[in-house]
């Protein structure tokens, strides 16, 4: 069974810098960028995959991916920002993506450009796509140490609604490279059951998987400088031939770890 692409995408925000001056004031953490407006990461992933399908002995694999994200803002209403992100991996072909956000910079869907279908990004991928943007913050005036409750389904490719469940909080609110900044932290929670074609296999997986992520948002306009995430999954995999319910299928199991680390570019 090939392994999903995008579980080498855990990210397009990253690790969180030291902040100082802290303040008690309190901040609403909006997405306000202009259309137009462009920014660049880089992103250090590593995933490690453990797979056991029948009585064969376990399968691990490990990668480990340095990519560079552009996100260009195309529109900017009251009430949604839509990004194309364009991501580049030494050695493969670009991939693009349109993300759309809301005013809090709430994932509310992901589409698919350029003629790429569904299945190239995998069903598994945007769990650890953009994870600051699936927890965050709601659209009102918080203070360090406040908590959110994080309950929110953005449409994925082909349809899928996703459910994020879990909690957010605002760390605390400082200073980095210049900029004053917001510190969040965020554990969610997504069930997942998919299903995918591979060759003539019927790929069917079901399980849940969890991240815990910090990040850091510029308050001039929401945007993401840097954070870090740490996502697991546990699941049951079942691979059917052809022939459909008449073949025998094969059982097994999946575990997934991906850690990410991903900076802002000047």
């Amino acid at each position: 069974m090939r392994r999903l692409p995008l579980l080498l995408v855990a990210g397009v925000v990253a690790f969180a810098p030291a902040l100082t001056a802290c303040s008690q004031d309190s901040v609403q953490v909006a997405f306000r960028p202009k259309v137009g407006d462009s920014f660049r990461y880089e992103l250090k992933v590593k995933s490690v995959t453990v797979t056991k399908l029948g009585g064969a002995a376990p399968e691990r694999t490990v990668d480990e991916a340095t990519l560079e994200a552009t996100d260009t803002v195309l529109a900017a209403s009251a009430e949604e920002v839509k990004v194309q992100v364009v991501l580049k991996r030494a050695g493969s072909p670009d991939r693009s993506f349109v993300v759309h956000f809301d005013r809090a910079a709430q994932l509310s869907g992901v589409e698919t450009v350029e003629g790429l279908p569904p299945s190239v990004l995998g069903p598994l991928a945007f769990p650890e796509f953009l994870p600051a943007a699936a927890a965050a913050p709601p659209l009102r005036m918080l203070k360090p140490g406040e908590k959110w409750k994080i309950d929110t389904k953005p449409i994925l490719p082909g349809g899928v609604e996703a459910h994020f469940q879990g909690t957010g909080r605002l760390v605390k609110v400082g200073s980095s490279d210049g900029r004053k900044v917001a510190s969040l932290q965020s554990d969610t929670r997504l069930p997942l059951v998919s299903s995918s074609q591979v060759g003539n296999v019927t790929v069917a997986i079901e399980g849940v998987e969890t991240t815990s992520a910090s990040a850091t948002r510029a308050l001039s306009d929401g945007s993401v400088q840097a954070a870090s995430s740490l996502t697991k999954g546990d699941f049951q995999v079942t691979l059917t031939g052809p022939g459909g319910d008449d073949a025998s299928p094969v059982t097994g199991t999946m575990t997934v770890e991906v850690r990410s680390e991903t900076r802002r570019l000047p």
